[in-house]
């Protein structure tokens, strides 16, 4: 089969130009697959791509199943450095990052994301809705802006009962029981920052994984997407650490498939039941609208025109996120404590690729220095999370 991959029909010959504009500086990327060699280069206008090339000024190397995996949008550079199947032969992979956008646009017709192609249809990225609002207003506000910000979904005796219930959970936890994250806190001592698969382990959270009203917000986009309590970390339990913390605790900027699995779950929905309220001082949720279904360019925060929405919540609101809009939980600016329950709504095509107990996250939170090392090298970060793992 040849190493050369085919390129949707849909391509945009100005939008690759400008893309190839913006990778003319970083050089040639050349991929050494088993014994094969493909190089990518820009001359400012497009991009070429040959076979037999070796003339990247980067080159990495990598087995034919981790290039079909690129290539199918099944895992990306990150997932691919992190599981070891990609080694760096020649440049950094910052310069391998300025191509992930394009190479993504080229393999798959995933566009880079503008700002400047953006239609927010004269919606407003900051609106709330109550649950009284009819589901075509909610699910054109979720297509256009990827997020969604519903008011007073759950009442406060409902978020105090699934609290206890946190508490209780909490109780049980211990570092390496492969059912909670963990960090280390600004003194040090070991800090509980996420319980995993939580509604296996209550009944409690588990009627409210299964509550109507979070399947109403799931499933706006698509009626046949569904839960999955027994994998992919099921319905985990975010609980957001003061303080700057060393391990996997505030979120920068990403993609939920900033790692992989593009092509399995996008685009999952993922509905965040707010335990408790959330800010800036307890650690929020931001998002950039508009940018779901499309690739972030590295360094994409030095943009002053790309819009950031930061979604201040009460106890029993609910978000909804498209999962592959950029987003980020950077780190509170005060006393932290924000607690979320995640319930996402994945496509079929999930149950046919990930088992009980597997999960796309077990690769980043079993790498914690290399995710660690990307942060540092800016791959990652936003201003307020600088340093700081996911």
């Amino acid at each position: 089969m040849s190493l050369l991959p085919m390129m949707p029909d849909t391509v945009d010959r100005d939008l690759l130009e400008k893309e190839a504009g913006q990778v003319a500086a970083t050089g040639g990327l050349t991929f050494y697959v088993d014994d094969e060699v493909l190089t990518y280069t820009s001359d400012g206008t497009t991009v070429h791509c040959k076979i037999g090339m070796d003339t990247g000024e980067t080159a990495v190397r990598l087995g034919r199943r981790a290039w079909d995996d690129l290539v199918g949008q099944m895992r990306t550079f990150v997932g691919l450095l992190l599981s070891d199947e990609l080694h760096m032969e020649r440049g950094e992979f910052e310069q391998l990052a300025d191509w992930e956008p394009v190479l993504r646009y080229l393999h798959a017709g995933i566009p880079p994301y503008d700002p400047s192609r953006v239609d927010f249809e004269d919606r407003d990225p900051t609106a709330t809705y109550s649950v009284d609002t009819e589901d075509a207003e909610l699910a054109t506000q979720l297509q256009t802006m990827g997020y969604l910000h519903v008011t007073g979904v759950f009442t406060a005796e409902e978020m105090e009962a699934a609290n206890r219930e946190v508490d209780r959970l909490a109780s049980l936890a211990v570092p390496g029981d492969d059912r909670s994250w963990w960090v280390a806190d600004e003194a040090g001592a070991p800090a509980l920052c996420r319980l995993v698969y939580a509604t296996l382990r209550s009944p409690l959270l588990a009627a409210l994984e299964g509550d109507p009203r979070v399947r109403r917000l799931g499933t706006l986009l698509d009626p046949t997407l569904a839960i999955a309590p027994d994998r992919m970390e099921g319905s985990p339990v975010l609980i957001k650490v003061p303080g700057r913390t060393s391990g996997l605790s505030n979120i920068p900027w990403h993609q939920d498939c900033g790692t992989g699995g593009h092509a399995v779950f996008c685009p999952a929905v993922s509905v965040g039941i707010q335990l408790t309220g959330s800010n800036a001082e307890t650690g929020n949720l931001q998002v950039v609208p508009g940018s779901h279904g499309q690739a972030l360019r590295y360094r994409w925060q030095d943009r002053a025109d790309v819009p950031v929405v930061s979604i201040d919540t009460a106890p029993g609101d609910v978000t909804v996120h498209i999962q592959d809009v950029m987003h980020a939980s950077p780190r509170p600016t005060g006393e932290g404590r924000r607690r979320t329950m995640y319930v996402t709504h994945y496509p079929s095509t999930l149950w046919e690729h990930i088992g009980p107990g597997e999960a796309l996250n077990d690769l980043v939170r079993n790498r914690t220095e290399q995710v660690a090392e990307l942060q540092r090298s800016s791959l990652a970060t936003s201003h307020e999370s600088a340093g700081e793992s996911e």
